[in-house]
């Protein structure tokens, strides 16, 4: 799949996941001009047959359009094209650059009581705009939801309706003909596991990741109420009586006792922030009165919109009587920094970090700020307090190694890269950024190591062109070029070695390997001479002398050399097993001789002399490599 084109314009160039209902990919669009990268989503039918695949076909045509008109939300990615090839069915959507959920969510990093309420206001609001659209999605989980890099809200994606097109068997009328499942064990209610999902199903779902990110248990190991089935999870965390309240109503077993929409749920979590509020006046959270609660939505309506001076208009009202309300403040530098009014923006998420000190993305924002006024000490330290907010927050490990480039602090942006992949191993940004920087640091061992031969060949050829003596960087490059499957080119760098270190065993060996695989089994034997000359109890060079030596059919040279590995160590069973064989298959041609009628005396196994042993040919088997 990878490298293919589909539908005549999208290059895959990466797999990014899948499951039993079909696989996603990382595509390029080749029909516009910057080549913009796309997510292509392949579902395959579990009929082709003629008239259920029609059927099957007319459901994803339907999905499809209602997946269109949710696209117009901010917060659910657009669906760009939707096509049938070889009778698969592929949806294109626009892709988005973020940290998954799922990699937030463990159990060494438990939400607070106020992260959990944002992190349920942000998937509500998203959910109550897919809701008035009678859209079930079915399948919010970790995993389905991204942080997005730009502004740090959640984006909801990978819709469960769409994929009953590939898991369920459709009938030629269109229905379906059994009932499975769509969704995920532990976020999927018994409703939707009976294949009768409702809009209460995805509150569920919602109550369930709350559950997780207090106390840092998969749902699937969450203990059930022998008596009614009811999650028992309360007494794993401690929060307030209000807020496990309407958890508890979320994940009710039965669904008619939970909240009916994301609408209403949203409604009773918001009136409970504005309660907590009032009760506790040494926070500086608030209560939104009626006529800002307008201005507040005009402006953010505006802000989707991009027409973000009309947006600012509106947060400066609200502001006006709430000059504490840190939300509307961050929303103020959002604005601000997209009309690229930076010092500004900078103000605004100085206000909201007079309120909230430990508010990372008012920390993250006020960086970004900084680094586009080109103030990369002020922007470092900014990063620095999201790294110590937030340690396991990828994203700003490989921003902070970025805005270290740009300081020309090459070594300690390599240590940024370096976090950023231990805390996630595929992220191949931050791995494409280190192995440029290694590059430019001509670290060829580093390079060599991280598995970057292509790179590590690059530095080496840097290296040579700036000292054709440097017998090292002719080594690594030979030892990168065998590990691409390019031994030719491996023996001529070898090659170089030799002749600027004859002393040099590692490079005698390497060289000897590469002429044994391609067949040039008269130079990799008088290689392997070099190596036993300069290393006599390189056991392992002995063994490969003896077994170059077979293929050149001078088989006493190869016994004597598997003698003297088996000297050295008397327990090698690879030189055991080849010397006894190579007996057998001596002992096998000297009795066919004599049983052929020869009346000599029994010939003498001729050793032949195509290696010499003085001075000179020594000089000149050099020369030969």
């Amino acid at each position: 799949m990878l490298s293919q084109k589909l539908g005549g314009r999208y290059q895959i160039i990466s797999h990014l996941g899948g499951g039993g209902f079909g696989q996603t990919y990382l595509a390029e669009d080749w029909h516009l001009p910057s080549q913009p990268q796309c997510v292509v989503k392949q579902l395959k039918p579990r009929v082709t047959d003629g008239l259920s695949f029609e059927a099957a076909q007319r459901l994803f045509d339907a999905e499809a359009s209602a997946l269109y008109q949710l696209g117009c939300h901010s917060q659910i990615p657009r669906l760009l094209a939707h096509f049938e090839e070889n009778r698969q069915f592929y949806l294109v959507q626009e892709y988005i650059e973020g940290t998954l959920l799922y990699d937030e969510l463990t159990p060494q990093n438990l939400f607070s009581e106020a992260q959990v309420i944002e992190l349920m206001q942000d998937v509500l609001k998203t959910l109550t705009f897919v809701h008035e659209h009678q859209v079930i999605h079915r399948d919010i989980k970790p995993a389905n939801l991204i942080r997005r890099k730009s502004d740090q809200k959640v984006v909801l994606i990978d819709f469960g309706s769409v994929k009953q097109v590939s898991n369920q068997p459709i009938e030629a009328d269109g229905q379906l003909s059994i009932t499975i499942a769509i969704g995920s064990m532990g976020y999927m209610p018994n409703e939707q596991l009976a294949g009768q999902p409702c809009l209460s199903s995805d509150i569920y779902a919602v109550g369930m990741l709350a559950i997780q990110a207090l106390t840092g248990i998969d749902p699937k190991r969450l203990r059930k109420d022998p008596k009614n089935s009811e999650i028992l999870w309360q007494d794993q965390v401690v929060i307030s009586p209000e807020l496990a309240e309407i958890i508890d109503k979320m994940v009710r077993y039965d669904y008619r006792q939970r909240y009916g929409t994301a609408a209403e749920a949203l409604t009773v979590l918001n009136l409970l922030l504005g309660e907590t509020v009032a009760e506790e006046q040494a926070t500086t959270e608030f209560l939104i009165s009626g006529e800002n609660t307008a201005w507040l939505d005009r402006g953010d309506e505006l802000f989707n919109q991009n027409h973000y001076h009309e947006a600012l208009a509106c947060y400066e009202k609200v502001l006006q009587s709430e000059a504490k309300n840190y939300e509307v403040w961050f929303k103020q530098g959002l604005a601000l920094e997209n009309l690229q009014h930076f010092e500004e923006a900078i103000v605004a998420y100085d206000r909201v970090l007079q309120l909230r000190p430990d508010d990372y993305l008012a920390w993250l924002k006020r960086g970004k700020a900084l680094e586009a006024l080109q103030r990369y000490e002020g922007a470092l330290a900014a990063y620095t307090e999201v790294a110590r907010i937030q340690p396991q927050n990828y994203w700003v490990w490989h921003d902070r190694g970025q805005l270290l480039e740009k300081l020309e602090a090459l070594e300690e942006a390599v240590q940024a890269y370096d976090r950023a992949i231990q805390l996630k191993p595929d992220f191949q940004t931050a791995i494409e950024r280190r192995k440029q920087i290694l590059l430019r640091l001509k670290r060829v061992d580093q390079l060599y190591q991280l598995q970057h031969y292509e790179e590590a060949i690059a530095a080496c050829t840097q290296a040579i062109q700036d000292n054709p003596d440097d017998a090292l960087a002719w080594l690594m490059q030979g030892m990168a070029l065998e590990n691409l499957g390019q031994p030719w080119e491996a023996a001529l760098a070898y090659s170089h070695v030799v002749k600027l270190q004859a002393s040099d065993h590692v490079a005698w060996f390497r060289l000897a390997h590469v002429l044994e695989k391609v067949g040039k089994y008269q130079k990799a034997a008088l290689a392997y001479r070099h190596v036993v000359k300069l290393q006599p109890h390189n056991y392992w060079a002995w063994h490969q002398q003896g077994k170059v030596f077979e293929q050149l059919e001078e088989s006493q040279q190869a016994i004597a050399a598997y003698n003297q590995a088996i000297q050295i160590k008397p327990d090698l069973q690879a030189t055991l097993q080849a010397r006894q064989s190579l007996l057998k298959r001596m002992t096998g041609k000297m009795t066919g001789k004599m049983t052929g009628g020869d009346n000599s005396c029994l010939p003498k196994l001729k050793a032949r002399t195509a290696i010499a042993t003085s001075d000179a040919s020594s000089r000149s088997a050099q020369a030969a490599v």
